[in-house]
């Protein structure tokens, strides 16, 4: 399943056939991918003093748009954790995928006491207004994140440009995004023409390539499902961009 994954993600910017309301892709994503890139979420945050400052305040609301899979918020509690803060973090997940709930709707019970997260699932579809135009809250976040999910709806672009449009110009006035995806114009092209038609200063813009697992970390930590499966995504061409809305 591991390699299926890797094969469809090559498609992406023609088609993407990928389902992961089946509990095995939901499996083969997290052991591929939700780690890795929740890492590349951590060191960037980490890198950005623009990012990083903003756990510094009480309250830190956070829209992950297509954080299903759980790489945002899991790059920004490591971030807040081995930074030693303890703000009050409330990460919206929107995804297509409902099941996707079932992975992080309890992560709060799994921390330590003195950390006070909220994880809220919601399902919304980008290519779908009617599922989100009476949905306005999460425009008031202090962060929006976008990891490897507008390439995942490249291919139906016309369908969600509505909801990109939405987003970028209604966003709350001094709010940062994070985007992090593939290497390729493509993908990131497409994000800067939001954010250059929508007021917003990008503080930040790079393509490279990035080792995306800590030193102290071992891969054949993973026991059996080292042994059963391929190795987890390790290094990553990526291109990011760090944005402020004005």
């Amino acid at each position: 399943m591991p390699k299926f994954l890797e094969d469809e993600y090559a498609l992406l910017a023609r088609v993407n056939r990928i389902d992961h309301s089946d509990i095995v892709t939901r499996f083969a994503y997290i052991y591929k991918y939700t780690t890795s890139h929740a890492n590349l979420v951590y060191q960037i945050v980490k890198g950005s003093r623009d990012l990083s400052r903003i756990f510094d305040q009480e309250k830190v609301n956070i829209t992950c748009i297509g954080g299903g899979p759980g790489s945002d918020f899991l790059g920004i509690f490591k971030y807040v954790m081995l930074a030693e803060l303890r703000p009050i973090l409330r990460c919206i997940l929107f995804d297509k995928e409902r099941n996707w709930g079932e992975c992080w709707q309890d992560a709060d019970e799994k921390i330590e006491s003195d950390f006070r997260l909220s994880t809220i699932f919601q399902q919304f579809d980008v290519t779908d207004m009617s599922t989100v135009e009476h949905t306005s809250k999460y425009l008031n976040s202090d962060l929006f994140t976008m990891i490897y999910f507008m390439s995942e709806v490249y291919s139906l672009r016309t369908a969600s440009e509505p909801f990109f449009n939405n987003l970028f110009d209604k966003a709350k006035k001094g709010s940062l995004f994070l985007y992090i995806d593939n290497n390729s114009p493509v993908f990131y092209e497409w994000f800067d023409s939001f954010a250059s038609q929508n007021s917003m200063d990008i503080l930040k813009s790079q393509e490279l390539e990035m080792n995306i697992t800590d030193y102290d970390e071992e891969k054949k930590d993973l026991g059996e499902y080292w042994r059963k499966f391929t190795s987890p995504k390790l290094r990553a061409n990526i291109a990011f961009r760090i944005c402020r809305k004005n």
